[in-house]
């Protein structure tokens, strides 16, 4: 399997849609706890978008992890949906991260492309 566990912030929208993803396809969940650092917490961060309408904070997410050597991938869930599957499974295939932490917008829960993004790599991890 190339995703053992994700890592996650909160518990919103976006989160919770993750959790059911992840439960359903037997993927670990960690809930960030300030215990350590965010950029300890995981090898890798993922950003979810749409169309890149991403918000501050999660920029600065994707910084702090650039900034401190670790990999970073985005997805626009807006995109041609076979690309982006097959670009985010060639890079869980380069890279192998141990977990990843995963970070987007509450409203990705209800976009059908990102439910068909999320359904597709299920069947490819």
């Amino acid at each position: 399997m190339l995703l053992k566990e994700v890592v996650l912030r909160r518990e919103e929208e976006f989160d919770k849609a993750i959790i059911n993803w992840a439960g359903q396809n037997k993927i670990g969940i960690k809930q960030f706890d300030g215990s350590i650092s965010l950029q300890d917490s995981a090898d890798a961060v993922v950003l979810f978008h749409e169309d890149y309408n991403i918000s501050k904070e999660n920029e600065g997410v994707v910084e702090l992890f650039n900034n401190n050597g670790k990999f970073t991938r985005q997805v626009d869930v807006n995109g041609t949906l076979v690309a982006s599957v097959s670009s985010f499974i060639f890079w869980l295939e380069n890279h192998r991260p141990k977990n990843l932490l995963f970070v987007g917008n509450n409203k990705l829960a209800q976009n059908e492309k990102f439910n068909k993004f999320l359904s597709q790599v299920s069947q490819k991890i």
